[in-house]
């Protein structure tokens, strides 16, 4: 009697309460479980307006999980999550980890090959060229099969490019590049592999494609011209153009310096951001450490913030990690010890534990960091982040 009371009860909900009640849940909750319920809270959660109720819900919430992979493995050299929208209790790698083994018989025949903002990753299947792109927290997985001719072919991955609006991925686009400079993209609108010939409009002694970024239906790398010339080159596979009108290469702003790391990008709230450090000499002839970090606007570089590093002692070895991806004034380095941060804004050090909790209940972890400077200086590393709001991604099925 009193479950077919509390049956009776629930019947008489409107769909407005419906939506405030599902609106209050995680975000992880949202788009595992209550579609698979019922048809009405489904419809309530795929609606237009329900992401807007959502972060209305949550504003205080104004980031959400993150962590920094290293390319060619799993390895999380740090992590950031809990008390956010997707209230996570573990770190993004772990997520990662779970859904491989879970994923694959033999773990080590799948590896992830990218990593995006907007919470999907790319999965290479070496044993029969297939690709998965997923979401490891919703365990969404969309399977992409080879054409048969890309069995034999050689290629470079160079990752996933999306379309995203308000913060909802409408579509992918899966980009190799062939030996030839012809790409081979896969799109979730046709379902379709396709040919593009890649022209770059410029000269160049060697490019890096083994870690691109991806952002705004973009994808970004490095490459090196005549004398030493670095650049960022950028591809816009969304764009209307074709050819080399979609593609761009923007000198590094630091060329007439001399910078103490190699250089490299990253990204932080919507921008291609590069940070480096170099020795200065001040008035009393001494050398200091300066930290410059560039954001790149309009295809140009804006020099944002030159921080001294005075007050980090020369005999500590140390590595700049990455910039926090909803937060542009805080920097992150590793030492031989630990991992620290530094507040752009009041020049401010902070030394982490392994794993730390903050007033708001996030959780900072860099436990599993390597302690070897040397493993550290020669790795690349990649953001993988959580949306503050995620539909199921798109998943049209290939047609051969």
């Amino acid at each position: 009697m009193e479950i077919r009371q509390i049956k009776s009860d629930i019947d008489l909900l409107t769909e407005d309460l419906w939506e405030m009640i599902l609106a209050r849940l995680p975000l992880k909750s949202i788009i595992t479980a209550p579609k698979l319920v019922c048809k009405l809270w489904k419809s309530i959660i795929e609606s237009r307006c329900f992401p807007d109720l959502f972060q209305s819900l949550h504003q205080n919430s104004h980031s959400s999980s993150w962590s920094l992979m290293c390319r060619g493995c799993e390895t999380e050299i740090m992590s950031h999550y809990g008390s956010d929208n997707w209230n996570l209790k573990r770190s993004l790698g772990s997520y990662i980890s779970s859904f491989l083994t879970d994923k694959f018989e033999n773990y080590n025949e799948a590896r992830v090959v990218s990593y995006t903002e907007v919470g999907l990753i790319l999965i290479h299947r070496v044993s029969n060229q297939s690709f998965y792109v997923a979401n490891p927290v919703s365990r969404q997985c969309v399977e992409i099969l080879p054409l048969a001719s890309q069995k034999d072919e050689r290629f470079w991955i160079l990752g996933i490019a999306t379309r995203v609006e308000s913060g909802v991925v409408l579509g992918f686009k899966v980009v190799l590049l062939k030996p030839n400079f012809t790409f081979l993209i896969y799109s979730s609108e046709t379902g379709l592999w396709s040919l593009d010939s890649a022209k770059f409009p410029f000269t160049y002694i060697s490019q890096e494609f083994n870690n691109p970024i991806s952002l705004n239906g973009s994808l970004h790398w490095l490459a090196h011209g005549l004398d030493y010339q670095d650049f960022v080159v950028s591809v816009d596979f969304y764009a209307i153009e074709t050819g080399s009108d979609r593609s761009r290469a923007t000198p590094f702003p630091d060329l007439d310096k001399v910078p103490k790391f190699r250089r490299s990008c990253t990204t932080s709230q919507g921008f291609l951001m590069y940070m480096n450090i170099f020795s200065v000499t001040k008035d009393d002839g001494n050398l200091e450490d300066k930290l410059c970090i560039w954001k790149l606007e309009s295809w140009q570089w804006r020099l944002v913030s030159d921080v001294s590093l005075d007050f980090m002692k020369t005999s500590i070895d140390y590595v700049p990690l990455g910039i926090n991806p909803f937060d542009a004034k805080t920097v992150y380095f590793w030492s031989s010890q630990c991992l620290l941060s530094i507040n752009l804004y009041n020049g401010g050090l902070a030394v982490h534990n392994a794993m730390e909790r903050s007033s708001d209940g996030r959780i900072l972890n860099s436990g599993d960091c390597p302690r070897d400077m040397k493993y550290i200086l020669e790795s690349q590393f990649a953001l993988f982040v959580l949306p503050q709001w995620m539909h199921p991604f798109p998943s049209t099925m290939m047609r051969v």
